[in-house]
């Protein structure tokens, strides 16, 4: 397999043919073809070559018939000639939609490629492109077409890399119930209820013949006005569609590294956004990041947010940055500017695709010098390439995302989640995201908020503590089992002793549904709520409320018109953050982490060599450097690696063990 990649890579693109541009909108610049065909010109990958792009990832595939799409491959085969002379990498754009106009031409068939909604309808990407049908992953036919597509990039054009974007299945109300959806959801029924046992205790009764797909009746009742999915049949439907997308996306991997072993794989649409992906795009890292090896991260969750303690919008993107990377994943994103791009190196490990290069279009602006804060940091990126690039994280604190309650619970679980990670952010503490197969084997389990835990998680977590793993719950823990069940008793009570499940009143089922979030002050969340526990060698704290400052879906955050989300706005730290720290210095009080004072805007990415610090703030370069220190249990003289300076800088403790060092942007600090 290809390793190119894991060094880091910075990016330029070009992601829609000539013809594509045409069909969006007449309102394109009158050179358009110039552009196009200097996008593909020798000229333009000198000029890239020689300002360090590594990678240029190019139009390919946007779902045109044979016929119109021949000019663009024969266009994308020649700039993969050209970057291969200059020492560049080529990648192909694939696309999962039909320009139908043009694909009945040649391929009459397409009509069976596509989503059929509960109306049987087709559906359209959106907006103003009514010519663009949606695929369906599910189609047969579909994937056949995919391969020779791939066959063709990897053989004849010869190119390093595939991006597949929008690696998602559609949202409600366009979820696809076609033929081939139907047939397969039935089979994977089966399949996970295959006796009358299994089937009579989710359902009630037996046999799947005469089921189908559910349908949301949006007069009174639509699927953008759920909370919480607890219908057997619409909890099913939506692993249904996870699985789909990993299924495809499986396939289409395994296919290519058929064709070249060397191919890598890139998707767009696997990372952590405030809504609940799961249900709306079928998107799951944990089983779909296996199969690719660099993820895309288009789309920041951010919303304008007024309130005095906002996160930065630079900043959103960064767990699905951690959790790939802990995955041993390449990341990238877009830049415009001087703190976007710092912010990737510290977070990605790589520049990511400068957006007047290519993001999505390039043309003659290009030529221009990049702006000189641009340069000074991409030449720091250059002279200590062994800093950035895919590296071992630290995992001492890991953040359990349960994947159940994540896909059935679309506000609570979400907001638990963020808000848990946010405050492990802003209090500059090293954390991972790990999923149910990577529970244990690390000092700390935080799990915010995983209301569905069946009895072998609890089993293997508790068998962790057990042996010396420390744990903290946050809200709602084991409300079910791995069933769905609502428990008589509280989950751990190995750890934490017998203890009924608390039921809700009337009144809280209806202004509190969530059933965690409570407002007030910290002084009036009960030391009742707080459970303490102990089992062999470990030790475990529940913190049974978790006092988040909004509650689920206070604000209007729409996504594709309709659903709700927990956008950044919801992410400020909890009432009660001061106890949460408290339990997490308390289990962890054998493990020692560098402390920073000072930096309102300063964040940390924990290497397992080092620690790599950003500033955020647009107008940070025109401020002077900002004087820190910090302390670090065992140092006794640390080196500073900034692009202020040529050479390392040695930092000595004074007398009380505290290092004083002047931050810039970014920089990289190392024990010597």
């Amino acid at each position: 397999m290809a390793n190119w990649w894991k060094r880091g890579f910075f990016t330029a693109g070009g992601w829609h043919p000539l013809a594509a541009q045409i069909r969006r909108t007449v309102n394109q610049p009158e050179n358009l073809e110039q552009d196009f065909l200097w996008n593909h010109s020798e000229e333009r990958v000198r000029h890239l070559a020689s300002c360090g792009v590594e990678l240029i990832i190019d139009q390919f595939d946007r779902g045109l018939g044979d016929g119109d799409a021949a000019p663009a491959h024969e266009a994308s085969a020649r700039l993969a000639s050209l970057c291969h002379r200059y020492g560049l990498r080529h990648g192909v754009y694939l696309a999962n939609s039909v320009y139908y106009e043009s694909m009945l031409k040649d391929e009459p068939e397409c009509e069976d490629y596509i989503i059929r909604n509960a109306q049987g309808h087709p559906a359209y990407y959106g907006g103003e492109q009514t010519f663009r049908w949606i695929v369906c992953f599910n189609s047969d036919s579909w994937r056949k077409r995919m391969k020779r597509i791939i066959r063709k990039a990897i053989l004849e054009v010869k190119t390093d890399l595939l991006h597949f974007d929008n690696l998602a299945v559609w949202p409600e109300p366009d979820a696809c119930r076609c033929r081939y959806c139907q047939e397969k959801f039935i089979r994977f029924l089966e399949r996970r209820y295959p006796d009358a046992e299994s089937q009579i205790a989710r359902f009630g009764f037996t046999g799947f013949k005469t089921f189908r797909i559910p349908e949301f009746y949006a007069p009174f009742q639509p699927a953008w006005s759920f909370e919480r999915y607890s219908n057997p049949l619409i909890q099913d439907f939506i692993d249904f569609r996870c699985e789909t997308v990993t299924d495809y996306i499986r396939e289409m991997s395994s296919y290519a590294r058929e064709l070249n072993p060397e191919i890598v794989i890139d998707s767009n649409g696997q990372f952590i956004g405030g809504e609940n992906r799961a249900f709306l795009y079928g998107t799951d890292a944990a089983s779909q990041l296996p199969w690719v090896d660099i993820v895309c991260n288009e789309n920041a969750d951010y919303r304008p947010d007024s309130e005095p303690d906002r996160i930065p919008p630079v900043l959103v993107k960064l767990r699905g940055f951690r959790q790939a990377r802990q995955k041993g994943k390449g990341v990238f994103t877009s830049f415009r500017s001087e703190e976007e791009l710092a912010f990737n190196l510290a977070f990605c490990g790589s520049p990511g695709i400068y957006v007047p290069w290519g993001y999505a279009e390039g043309n003659h602006e290009e030529q221009k010098a990049l702006p000189d804060e641009i340069v000074h940091l991409l030449n720091f990126y250059r002279s200590h390439r062994e800093w950035f690039g895919l590296q071992e994280l630290d995992s001492r604190i890991a953040v359990w995302r349960s994947t159940r309650s994540l896909r059935y619970i679309s506000g609570a679980t979400h907001l638990a989640a963020a808000v848990t990670e946010q405050l492990l952010i802003n209090r500059r503490l090293p954390f991972t995201i790990v999923t149910e197969e990577e529970l244990g084997n690390c000092p700390l389990l935080i799990i915010p908020a995983a209301e569905y835990l069946s009895k072998e998680e609890e089993h293997l977590i508790t068998e962790q503590v057990r042996n010396g793993m420390s744990l903290l719950l946050l809200g709602p823990v084991g409300i079910y089992n791995g069933n769905g069940r609502q428990r008589a008793m509280k989950p751990f009570k190995e750890i934490f002793g017998n203890c009924a499940v608390e039921t809700e009143n009337e009144e809280q089922a209806v202004f509190d549904s969530s059933r965690q979030f409570r407002s007030g002050d910290a002084e009036s969340i009960s030391s009742e709520a707080v459970l303490h526990g102990k089992l062999g060698r470990g030790r475990a704290v529940w913190i049974q409320q978790l006092a988040c400052r909004h509650q689920p879906f206070c604000f209007d955050s729409r996504y594709n018109r309709f659903y709700r989300g927990i956008d950044s706005r919801y992410w400020k730290e909890p009432v009660n953050a001061e106890e949460i720290l408290s339990a997490i210095r308390s289990l962890l009080v054998k493990e020692e982490f560098p402390e920073f004072a000072g930096g309102k805007d300063l964040y940390l990415e924990y290497l397992k060599n080092g620690i790599i610090y950003f500033r955020a703030g647009k107008d940070l370069p025109d401020l002077p450097a900002e004087e820190l220190q910090f302390r670090w249990p065992g140092a006794k003289q640390c080196v500073l690696l900034s692009p202020d300076c040529q050479e390392e800088t040695v930092l000595l403790p004074s007398e009380d063990g505290i290092f004083h060092f002047s931050a810039g942007r970014i920089g990289i600090i190392r024990k010597n």
